[in-house]
């Protein structure tokens, strides 16, 4: 049955394969409407992509509905050696354009029940440079693909109560590829590759005190995925030196969320949240091998918490325009950071549109991301060499479509 599921969500992560440069790992873009009020989906969650954001939110919507989307993300960034300010010391990291992507559907099953189901992606990771860059023995390739599939259910306690529940089956992969030294004039190239299946759940609360007021609170519970492949080094021609199984135990953290919009007139909304990511769960990375050996890597990530804030006016009773802004910090403490995930804090400004005609709705997002510079501090036993990321931005355009039925 493990290795079905594996299968299955495997094939959407193929599929919608995505990385991204984000504080930490993980990936808040899950609709192009959230995108463009900066994520502050919490209190409002009135459209399919509830299911993602605040399942208690789906009683707002009648019927059956739908949304497909995705948003595509293409970061960058400098890294320059600190023992090499010459020009051959500085490497421009310019990544691929990804395209993570969103679908969710609800219905009304009842009078005061509804249900929802999502696919969507919580988690990612892409660094890739050239094998000879001067960070090889840490890292040049280092990949975190994932999916969800979160079916959800929510129920109308009262004319100002609303909750929801659901599961989620996260699958995770990882692709992290380095150089190993030899001292006898060449490199080995090394590939740990492997994959899991991870079980979690989800809570959602939805207040509403008045008509100008909502309050959203949601909980998204820890994952933890025990991730199994394979170890492979090859030697300069291409030709496999050796290969061992791997395994490894990673706790994806869980998130809690608070928001609430206001409604100072009729057309215009705001909406302020503030979310906690408890990183601290991702403490060490331990590879364990087959033979009986281990690897462990320090991490210590911290808890953040990340604010949002979105904005909504509806300009006709067919047009709404969006802004948004963001305060994301690094989870990433200085003595542990490494090639992995060179990042730092950021900052996300956003802006959008939609377009509603009949039972259809057009959403467009656009987010400008900056992160900030830091110093990388040398750590030559784990090949880190002493470095500066500079530069980093990212831009990001999200496109959604739904509709009524």
């Amino acid at each position: 049955m493990r290795k079905l599921i594996l299968l299955v969500l495997g094939l959407f992560a193929a599929t919608f394969a995505n990385r991204a440069d984000a504080a930490g790992f993980g990936i808040y873009e899950w609709s192009a409407r959230g995108n463009a009020l900066g994520g502050a989906m919490i209190a409002r969650a009135d459209d399919p992509s509830a299911v993602a954001f605040n399942p208690a939110g789906m009683v707002q919507l009648e019927g059956t509905q739908m949304m497909v989307g995705f948003t595509a993300i293409s970061p960058t960034a400098d890294l320059l050696n600190e023992l090499d300010p010459t020009p051959l010391g500085q490497v421009t990291s310019v990544a691929s354009t990804w395209f993570p992507p969103h679908l969710y559907y609800t219905r009304q099953i009842g009078e005061k029940s509804w249900f929802g189901i999502g696919v969507f992606t919580r988690f990612g990771l892409g660094t890739e440079l050239d094998p000879g860059w001067f960070g090889r023995y840490n890292s040049y390739k280092a990949e975190i693909t994932s999916v969800s599939i979160n079916p959800s259910w929510a129920w109308k306690i009262s004319e100002k109560w609303s909750a929801g529940v659901g599961i989620e089956a996260a699958y995770f992969g990882i692709d992290l590829r380095r150089k190993i030294f030899t001292g006898q004039g060449f490199d080995l190239d090394s590939k740990l590759e492997g994959d899991s299946v991870g079980w979690g759940w989800n809570l959602g609360l939805l207040y509403r005190p008045t008509e100008k007021v909502q309050v959203g609170l949601t909980y998204r519970s820890q994952i933890n995925q025990k991730v199994e492949g394979d170890f492979d080094t090859y030697l300069p021609d291409g030709s496999k030196y050796l290969q061992k199984g791997a395994s490894g135990e990673i706790t994806l953290p869980d998130l809690l969320t608070a928001g609430i919009l206001f409604k100072p007139t009729e057309r215009l909304s705001l909406e302020v949240d503030a979310v906690l990511t408890r990183w601290s769960s991702y403490d060490r990375l331990q590879i364990d091998f087959e033979d009986g050996s281990s690897a462990t890597s320090e991490k210590n990530w911290k808890d953040v918490w990340r604010y949002q804030l979105g904005i909504e006016y509806t300009l006709t009773d067919h047009m709404d325009l969006r802004l948004g802004y963001v305060i994301d910090p690094s989870p990433i403490p200085d003595e542990t950071i490494d090639y992995i995930a060179p990042t730092n804090d950021r900052r996300l400004y956003s802006i959008g549109l939609g377009y509603r005609s009949g039972d259809w709705t057009y959403d467009l997002s656009y987010i400008y991301l900056k992160i900030k510079e830091r110093e990388i501090a040398g750590r030559l036993a784990e090949g880190v060499f002493p470095g500066r990321s500079e530069n980093g931005d990212a831009h990001l355009f999200g496109i959604s479509l739904s509709r009524k039925f």
